[in-house]
């Protein structure tokens, strides 16, 4: 797929999806000082997953979307159901072609943002780490440091890789890798960020590792010890049923012949706003991550009976062939 590139839906620059849950007494200095960071409000996509809080996360949220963010949304989900999920549903509603994920405290510090946009530029996902050179670490406590540095170890034993700090919530993707993991992840708390990393390395997505300014926040939702034994059997449970071979399923679409492609917008409005969209010369591939086969065969469908000009069929590509293309 080296002749082909990606299609985004939005203008912006960035898109920064946040998961938070009942986070009323911290989110408001990170939504105020995203407002002032070089990168103008109007290239951000701010993406906030409100996690079934039971205080006024929501209503201050979504206060500041409409004062300070032209390009947010609010996402409300019922019911508390974890960062991993939360995560998982913000992703799916990117639709620019960078993904920043970060934790509603701020512990780290906004200036990782730009080596991380920049480390993009050759590398498939960036990670924020508090354990290389260069990286600052305030109040962390021994206990934590000692338990997350003993995690980190065990996965390195388990799935081979180099990455020194899994678990660090501030991390930056090109959107279409994104969308493949977290659209394939199953875990709903704390691992998923372990099984993203694992699923990444495991198809030669490249990771690239940045030092960040970590400070421990208080008022953390995170119990050290509780936390982490959860997340070391949710891990070993995903790699207990996890399957080497990944793909994603989704539709092309080609022209009839003497048959003009319809416009790029009506093609990416019409599908949901997890697709990944992948233009090739006169075709275009509308991947859906997460979507099962059934769902997308009833959209080729609709979509027929819509444009009937146009031929549209059942595809399926490897990641392998995604990390292929460039942009």
């Amino acid at each position: 797929m080296t002749d082909c590139s990606f299609l985004f839906k939005s203008k912006a620059k960035v898109s920064i999806v946040i998961p938070a849950y009942n986070e009323e007494e911290r989110i408001l200095p990170l939504l105020q000082s995203l407002g002032s960071i070089q990168t103008p409000v109007e290239d951000i996509e701010l993406i906030i997953v409100d996690d079934g809080s039971s205080d006024r996360t929501g209503e201050l949220c979504r206060r500041e979307i409409e004062n300070r963010f032209p390009r947010g949304e609010l996402i409300t989900l019922d019911n508390n159901s974890g960062k991993g999920n939360a995560l998982r549903v913000g992703v799916a509603a990117v639709s620019s072609s960078t993904v920043i994920t970060m934790d509603a405290d701020m512990a780290t510090d906004l200036s990782a943002m730009g080596p991380a946009i920049h480390g993009l530029k050759k590398h498939h996902i960036v990670v924020g780490s508090r354990s290389i050179e260069g990286s600052q670490t305030e109040g962390i406590s021994r206990m934590r440091r000692c338990i997350t540095i003993g995690f980190s170890f065990f996965l390195r034993a388990l799935t081979r890789h180099k990455i020194l700090d899994t678990q660090c919530g501030f991390k930056a993707y090109r959107s279409p890798v994104a969308k493949v993991l977290f659209g394939s992840s199953t875990v709903k708390g704390f691992s998923q960020d372990a099984e993203i990393l694992d699923l990444a390395y495991r198809h030669n997505f490249s990771i690239l590792e940045i030092p960040v300014h970590w400070r421990s926040v208080p008022g953390s939702k995170v119990n050290i010890v509780r936390d982490s034994l959860t997340s070391f059997f949710e891990f070993v449970w995903y790699r207990l049923n996890a399957s080497r071979r990944q793909s994603v399923t989704g539709v092309t679409l080609r022209r009839s012949k003497g048959q003009s492609l319809i416009l790029e917008s009506e093609v990416i409005d019409f599908f949901p706003p997890e697709s990944i969209f992948v233009q090739c010369r006169s075709v275009v591939d509308i991947l859906m991550p997460g979507i099962d086969r059934a769902e997308i065969q009833k959209t080729a469908e609709a979509f027929h009976q819509k444009y009937p000009d146009h031929e549209i069929s059942i595809c399926r590509r490897t990641f392998s062939e995604l990390s292929s293309i460039k942009n």
